[in-house]
């Protein structure tokens, strides 16, 4: 379990926060993590990056290696911030959004103890941790690479009331096809802003920064509006769906149960939700980079 949930995380933050270049010779995750990682820091750190690759092509011990490319990994985020502070305080709001949903599950928890006791309820909150842990160590990477601040925050804040409005509007008219289509809206949002982005910047490299941090953002603001909401409503009102799985949980009352149930889909929406407008939004800004370098 704890292999699969790794593996899950270390999956997220790649496709969320690095520039992805696959090896065409060999298949080295070690090398391939530590030169992502280079590949992000900033200029005044190029040579230390190109130092730590070649050490690690003399660690021959996979296990060694594996620790030595982590501990490179720990080792970016404790570089001092740029001079002009521009890293500090966007970092201060995706930390703080972390530790929000955080604190909402916390507090879930501790009005409903009985979904402690739920099978499969601890590695759940062992990947949740895990997840937010990598976006905000993600978050604080690219930020010392110079990723746009400003724009991936206010981006994010628009793809996130994207995701609530038109999930919660396709949730509470099920049988309305009409309010099914809003969701089409989601990867619309990501696409422009992506591609606004690229077009902006005439890049398709700075389009992709502000994509993937704004999909971190979205996906941390929906949480929080999801949390939020579960919490003041007990996991209500309950669809045909809760009614009929409640009696086989195993929690004590529908609240609990009600409430254990929203926020896994909470969870997973911080993991899929994400991925899949980091996804829209980087293509879309590989396009309009181009087309703005061509034009």
């Amino acid at each position: 379990m704890a292999t699969i949930l790794g593996g899950v995380v270390f999956a997220v933050v790649l496709v969320l926060l690095f520039d992805w270049r696959p090896a065409r010779t060999s298949v080295d995750l070690p090398a391939r993590l530590l030169g992502a990682i280079t590949r992000r820091l900033p200029a005044d750190r190029a040579e230390w990056g190109e130092a730590m690759l070649g050490e690690l092509e003399q660690v021959r011990s996979r296990g060694a290696r594996w620790r030595f490319a982590l501990g490179c990994a720990v080792a970016t985020l404790l570089f001092p911030a740029p001079r002009n502070g521009s890293a500090g305080w966007p970092l201060a709001v995706v930390s703080s959004a972390a530790v929000g949903c955080a604190g909402l599950v916390a507090a879930g928890m501790g009005r409903y103890p009985a979904i402690l006791t739920a099978h499969g309820t601890w590695p759940v909150l062992a990947l949740f941790a895990a997840v937010l842990l990598a976006y905000t160590a993600g978050t604080a990477i690219a930020l010392r690479r110079g990723a746009p601040a400003v724009a991936s925050l206010a981006s994010g804040l628009g793809l996130a009331a994207v995701w609530a409005i038109a999930g919660v509007a396709a949730v509470s008219h099920p049988a309305q096809p009409l309010y099914s289509l809003l969701l089409l809206a989601i990867p619309v949002a990501a696409a422009a802003v992506g591609g606004a982005a690229g077009w902006r910047r005439g890049s398709g490299a700075a389009g992709r920064q502000v994509a993937r941090l704004a999909s971190v953002v979205g996906g941390l603001g929906l949480f929080l509006v999801l949390g939020a909401a579960t919490l003041l409503t007990a996991g209500g009102p309950y669809d045909a769906g809760q009614l009929r799985d409640f009696p086989g949980s195993g929690l004590p009352d529908m609240a609990t149960y009600a409430v254990s149930d929203s926020l896994g889909t909470a969870m997973m929406l911080l993991v899929m939700a994400p991925a899949l407008t980091a996804a829209v939004g980087t293509a879309a800004a590989t396009i309009t980079g181009r087309i703005r370098r061509a034009a």
